[in-house]
């Protein structure tokens, strides 16, 4: 049975709690890995693979989480700004994919430059936004994709090497 987004933001945060994440990492480490899962998600909208899409998709809501816990931001404010917001149709997924990764690249500027809130904000909320997009195209919602993936790592153990988690081989 799937969990609301209320109950997965505090799972997920005392996830990365225990494996040492907000100790070892910064929101800059966490950046980077939300490029990682963009481009793997770009990759899979390319190839049309909706398992890999939602996966990718759940991964890179982990990732921004990660970034709104170091910022002190309320992931979930920013979820429900974007959640009842219809997607146009005009645009594929890979597209939205790209527009995900250059909208990621003005959060890597806006850290670099350590701006204000309110930009961190604004771009959290339209990356959220263009996954919201590519997972109503799929069928799906951000929400299924969340629990796919922390039903994923909920039980992955690892270790935090130069501010990246790296789990644990099988």
């Amino acid at each position: 049975m799937n969990k609301t987004i209320q109950e997965l933001v505090p799972l997920i945060q005392e996830w990365a709690k225990e494996r040492g994440i907000f100790k070892k990492s910064t929101p800059f480490d966490q950046l980077l890995k939300t490029h990682e899962e963009v481009g793997e998600l770009i990759k899979a909208c390319y190839d049309n693979d909706k398992p890999a899409i939602q996966d990718a998709i759940g991964d890179t809501m982990i990732c921004l989480l990660n970034y709104c816990y170091f910022k002190n931001m309320d992931f979930i404010f920013h979820y429900e700004k974007v959640y009842p917001m219809e997607a146009p149709n005009n645009i594929t997924q890979t597209t939205f994919a790209i527009s995900a990764n250059n909208i990621l690249s003005e959060l890597f500027e806006a850290e670099y430059e350590q701006d204000e809130l309110y930009l961190y904000s604004y771009l959290i909320e339209h990356i959220l936004y263009i996954l919201h997009c590519i997972a109503l195209s799929e069928g799906t919602t951000l929400e299924t994709c969340l629990n796919i993936a922390y039903n994923e790592i909920k039980n992955r153990t690892g270790k935090m090497i130069n501010g990246k988690f790296v789990k644990d081989e099988k």
